[in-house]
């Protein structure tokens, strides 16, 4: 690495000695005018002549002058001065022979880097106009440096004298800064490096400010519950309203020179109020007495200094006074804003009025900078401590608006977290919840299929165990009642599989279970069935109340008809299935059957059963026999729908 660095700093010192050694030899040292001679010229008016006029060259009255010169200001002069004819002063600047004869005639160039006053300035190279200020004698081109080639033509000679004429309003005074004179080459990077600290940093800051505002009022209009992005924006504005005046070049402003004034003078008070309302987002404290006459006076500066044709003094010639009053309401935000962030424990307060604060002695020095009292050279600081105002606005903006996003995701991750710890207590109160419905499931079952063993198998052999004791059933009812009873225990295993509500599937495992018996007794069981929409209330209980009721049905027309055929089918009909078993033996009359006959018992079971499916049964007769329609509901059953086991056989 050293090696490196040693290398590096060799070739450095070669390259700086080419450098040097390829410059043209003809080049020279600028010279710094350090001195001028100072005429004054009585009687004369705003216009520039083309060659000063004769008794200024003849130097009669001539005064020599250190340099920087200043004529002293007014703090408020009387308002006829703003139409009065000007005061005229010429500086006579003597170029060294030397520098003529060394720097190439075309190079030549006189750089002034500051002038400052309330009219006109021309320069003149030798007996010849140069240059001349233009547009507003107000609002001029005082805060660009001047840059004024003395011999533009390919052969021109090389001016000996250089001639400031400056014109200035009465009581307002005027001021030039020392000045430079030789090659261009040479002074340029002087000018380049003026012209960023007094004009291009202000340009750009002002307008990456503006932008930054607009931004903010496009959030405001849209989070109208957040004041501090209009502050921004107003803040903004204010800024770029106060800089204008620095920034204008040989053009006049856009709007009258008194109210351009207005607009600049009254726009630093304007731009003090938006941090002083900002404050409140800082340290908390509303302080309603002090904002009020805040505003009070702000809009009493503003209406005063108003350029109203019947109100005077005119504003150009008592902006001293403007700024004067309006350092005491700096002085009165700095102190209150330092005082309340310091009682609130607010940092981002006390920067920003601490930062605030070097507006008074920044104040100060642009004031006596602008009266003249100290070096003409000097930069106006103002710009500079407004820029950093108007940064440490958007940074304690932009550190809350990062803190929130902070909160924000540090909320968020501590709501993940108890998401994540209820998503697990909700998924084991789920598991612990679907143990117990598979508990109460079960339990349900167990008790379904208990009930029915009970009351259906377990009557039927209690009936034929009672036949057999009493010595009353012979071989073929004994038979008969146990056939009854098998059927019974394979439609309740029958009830246990899985139809995924399909009632033709139950309709088959009726076909399957009593399809036998039905042949062995000579009957014909046919099927005239088609395709049912699913039905998904058809649960194994609810299935075991179809296949009990087809069970009745059917065992009903073998005992009772005396038919030799049977005919199952199935429709759909609007809401509704219907089953419907039709015979060709004895129609059977539900209304005449007793209750206390078998078939009156079996009816009401029949009964009860569809009641609890929520369906309907009809038995009827037709010219071929007898008939039975069962007709369930696609929506299924109500909730409160319930079968009265103790109906059941």
């Amino acid at each position: 690495m050293k090696r490196i660095a040693r290398a590096c700093c060799r070739i450095s010192a070669w390259l700086a000695f080419a450098l040097v050694a390829a410059m043209p030899a003809a080049w020279g040292e600028p010279v710094h005018l350090l001195r001028a001679i100072a005429v004054e010229e009585a009687g004369a008016g705003w216009d520039a002549p083309s060659a000063p006029p004769a008794a200024v060259s003849s130097g009669a009255g001539a005064n020599p002058v250190t340099l920087p010169h200043a004529t002293q200001r007014a703090m408020a002069a009387s308002a006829a001065t703003a139409y009065a004819g000007p005061e005229v002063t010429w500086y006579r600047f003597d170029l060294p022979p030397g520098l003529r004869a060394d720097v190439v005639a075309n190079d030549l160039v006189f750089y002034l880097p500051r002038w400052q006053t309330v009219g006109t300035v021309a320069v003149y190279a030798g007996e010849r106009i140069a240059w001349r200020s233009s547009g507003s004698r107000v609002w001029n081109s005082f805060n660009r440096p001047l840059w004024v080639p003395l011999a533009p033509g390919a052969g021109d000679a090389a001016p000996s004298v250089v001639w400031v004429r400056m014109a200035s309003q009465p009581g307002v005074g005027g001021a030039v800064s020392t000045a430079w004179a030789g090659d261009a080459d040479e002074l340029r990077w002087r000018w380049r490096m003026r012209m960023l600290l007094q004009v291009d940093a202000i340009t750009f800051s002002t307008g990456a400010f503006l932008g930054i505002g607009l931004f903010a009022l496009a959030v405001w209009c849209v989070r109208r519950r957040e004041p501090v992005y209009a502050l921004i924006f107003l803040a903004a504005v204010a800024h770029a309203m106060r800089n204008a005046h620095r920034l204008i070049g040989n053009q006049p402003p856009w709007l009258s020179d008194a109210w351009f004034g207005w607009m600049t003078v009254n726009s630093l008070a304007w731009g003090q109020m938006c941090v002083f309302a900002f404050a409140f987002r800082l340290h908390g404290r509303r302080m309603p007495r002090l904002a009020t006459a805040m505003v009070t006076l702000v809009v009493l500066v503003s209406l005063a200094t108003m350029p109203l044709p019947w109100f005077a003094p005119h504003l150009s010639t008592m902006l001293p006074a403007a700024y004067v009053v309006i350092a005491l309401q700096t002085a009165v935000i700095a102190g209150t804003g330092l005082w309340a962030s310091w009682a609130s424990r607010s940092r981002e307060g006390l920067a920003l009025f601490a930062f605030f604060a070097l507006n008074l002695p920044v104040g100060v020095h642009d004031l006596l900078l602008q009266t003249y009292k100290i070096d003409i050279e000097s930069v106006y600081l103002g710009a500079y401590t407004s820029i950093g105002v108007f940064a440490l606005f958007l940074a304690i903006v932009w550190r809350r608006y990062v803190g929130a996003i902070r909160e924000v995701s540090e909320l968020n991750a501590g709501l993940e977290v108890r998401l994540a710890a209820r998503e697990r207590e909700l998924t084991a109160s789920h598991e612990q919840l679907r143990g117990l419905e598979r508990e109460q499931a079960l339990a349900a079952e167990r008790q379904r299929l208990m009930q029915d063993m009970h009351d259906g198998i377990g009557s039927s052999l209690m009936s034929a165990l009672r036949m057999v004791e009493g010595g009353q059933a012979s071989n073929v009812d004994t038979a008969l009642v146990l056939k009854d009873c098998i059927d019974d225990l394979k439609l309740a295993i029958d009830s246990l599989q899985a139809t995924d509500a399909d009632l033709l599937a139950l309709l088959a495992a009726v076909r399957f279970r009593l399809a036998p018996r039905l042949k062995a007794a000579g009957i014909a069981l046919t099927w005239s069935v088609q395709d049912l929409p699913p039905l998904p209330w058809l649960d194994a209980q609810r299935a075991l109340h179809v296949l009990r009721i087809l069970q009745e049905v059917l065992t009903n027309i073998l005992k009772h008809s005396g038919a030799d055929a049977i005919d199952v089918a199935t429709s759909h009909e609007g809401e509704e299935v219907e089953v419907r078993v039709r015979d060709n033996g004895a129609p059977f009359v539900a209304d005449g059957a007793a209750a206390s006959s078998p078939a009156g018992h079996g009816l009401s079971n029949v009964r009860n059963r569809a009641q609890a499916l929520g369906a309907r049964c009809r038995w009827s007769a037709w010219p071929g026999g007898g008939e039975f329609n069962l007709r369930l509901p696609l929506a299924g059953p109500s909730p409160t729908a319930a079968f009265p086991t103790a109906a059941l056989p």
